[in-house]
């Protein structure tokens, strides 16, 4: 679509509401996307001479659609590459198969977005917010697609975007950027992280199995949380029923003695899930990244526990003193928090610090 808007008023004409009528495989001009945002955002309020605004296979490219207000619109497979979509609104719209690449689309939204098969090579994410979006592989209802590839980000940049909830099976995040990203609880199983650059990400309750991080570099903390998410049980390190008793002893010597004799437990990385260690005392402990799924804790002594990344999926803790523990990005889905204690441990200013109740 070229020239004047009002020039095509076949496409441009004002419809029904309950008649939607797909726009398809034309190219659209400033003056010809401002009318359709117009007419959306009448449908949206319910007005008269509304209609949402559905196009198919059409060219968005380098168009500024910047702060415009597209909830709940439909836009597949169309072209919105190089595309000025700062602060834009895509909260609900289905943009299976649409190409976003070199976009600028800082603080959008996404969220609750059908987005699979979309393409963001290059595109500057920073602070927008996916949470809840839908970009795996999967049956695709909207287009001919027998089934919808994965989102693709490769070399995106993705700083303080939000993946919380986010349905990310498959999706291509190669060569991206990420700092501070939060994918709190989405499902990033068999992902592609090689070559991508991660730091401060947040990784709480996420799903990752089977996701490859060949090559990526990775701090410390975010490495911390990606080994208790993602190794499958039998893959960490385990440890004897008879060692555990061992060291757990030799690490109550260490806390009754300040530290004089006895050694501290230290057990990061390991898989210590299932184990029955309740009451025991595992207080001013080292278990970052420690698989600990199932695990019972009822009633352990969990004072200054540096628990940092580790997996605490259906573990139970009711009843255990967790004051000044820390659970910083911990995964904690299922946890057993019943009747614990936590707060300060007095004389020492040591807080619990990540324990979501």
């Amino acid at each position: 679509m070229t020239g004047d808007p009002e020039s095509h008023a076949g496409p441009l004409a004002p419809m029904n509401a309950q008649t939607p009528k797909v726009l398809n495989k034309l190219t659209l001009n400033a003056g010809a996307l401002k009318r359709l945002a117009e007419l959306h955002r009448n449908w949206r309020l319910g007005r008269a001479q509304g209609q949402r605004l559905m196009l198919r296979e059409c060219n968005l490219a380098r168009l500024d659609l910047s702060l415009m207000d597209f909830t709940d619109a439909y836009l597949v497979r169309c072209n919105l590459e190089r595309a000025n979509l700062r602060g834009t609104n895509f909260r609900g719209a289905i943009l299976t198969g649409s190409v976003f690449d070199e976009a600028d689309m800082t603080g959008a939204n996404f969220e609750r977005a059908d987005m699979r098969g979309a393409v963001f090579h290059g595109t500057d994410l920073t602070r927008s917010s996916l949470s809840a979006a839908d970009l795996r592989q999967g049956p695709e209802k909207e287009t001919e697609w027998e089934e919808a590839p994965a989102c693709r980000f490769r070399g995106a940049k993705l700083a303080q975007t939000k993946f919380k909830d986010a349905r990310l099976v498959s999706v291509d995040f190669s060569g991206a950027y990420m700092l501070e990203t939060d994918f709190s609880g989405a499902d990033l199983r068999k992902c592609n992280f090689a070559a991508a650059d991660l730091q401060a990400i947040r990784l709480n309750n996420a799903e990752l199995e089977g996701s490859d991080f060949s090559h990526a570099v990775v701090d410390q903390a975010t490495r911390d949380q990606v080994r208790a998410a993602q190794l499958p049980v039998g893959s960490a390190p385990r440890i004897s029923d008879d060692e555990m008793d061992e060291r757990l002893g030799q690490h109550a010597r260490w806390v009754d003695s300040l530290g004089r004799t006895g050694r501290r437990l230290e057990l990061e990385g390991f898989d210590l899930s299932g184990l029955d260690l309740s009451s025991r005392n595992l207080a001013a402990a080292r278990l970052v990244g420690c698989r600990l799924t199932r695990t019972k804790l009822k009633r352990a002594w969990l004072l200054a526990t540096d628990l940092k990344g580790a997996n605490l999926t259906e573990a139970d803790v009711s009843g255990a003193d967790m004051r000044g523990a820390d659970l910083s990005d911990a995964h904690q889905r299922g946890l057993e928090i019943a009747d614990t204690k936590t707060g300060e441990i007095p004389g020492l200013g040591l807080r619990t610090k990540g324990l979501r109740r």
